[in-house]
């Protein structure tokens, strides 16, 4: 995995426009809630390490891709977009938690990612009604056509 491939998905030079005002980290949720690998932070750490390092660390997925440090930052560097990319590079590194990883299997197999028994009863109670069907094959066939399942080693 060479470094240059995180920087086709992303233009480098948007991120020499920070000028470390710490918006971004100050308004994320992920920051305030303790000292994790918050947008300030992966903007430097690329910047002084390059991509390679920033894909191998567990503490990536913790963004909730919110959003917001887009929105605060003053220079509109688009961190999600970033983030997306150095994501989808770390999961072809096998860099991936577990639950992320259930949730996109469970996305393949089903069209969901949540158990479609409990939304069904409660929409039941609530007299709405039933949630429109999803071709599980539709997706499936998406998911391997883009590769993402070989990307991630999936099972279908």
């Amino acid at each position: 995995m060479t470094v240059q491939k995180v920087w086709s998905l992303f233009d480098r030079s948007q991120l020499y426009e920070c000028y470390e005002c710490s918006k971004c980290s100050g308004s994320c949720p992920v920051t305030l809630a303790g000292d994790f690998l918050g947008p300030r932070k992966i903007l430097l750490k690329c910047l002084q390490h390059g991509s390679g390092r920033v894909i191998r660390d567990p503490l990536l997925w913790y963004c909730t891709t919110c959003q917001v440090c887009q929105d605060r930052c003053p220079q509109e560097i688009n961190i999600p977009e970033l983030l997306t990319g150095l994501r989808n590079k770390a999961a072809k590194i096998g860099n991936i938690p577990e639950r992320v990883k259930f949730t996109v299997e469970k996305i393949a197999k089903t069209g969901r990612s949540v158990l479609g028994f409990k939304v069904e009863r409660e929409r039941k109670r609530y007299n709405l009604p039933p949630v429109v069907e999803i071709s599980k094959e539709e997706i499936s066939k998406i998911l391997a056509e883009t590769g993402f399942f070989k990307d991630l080693k999936i099972d279908h």
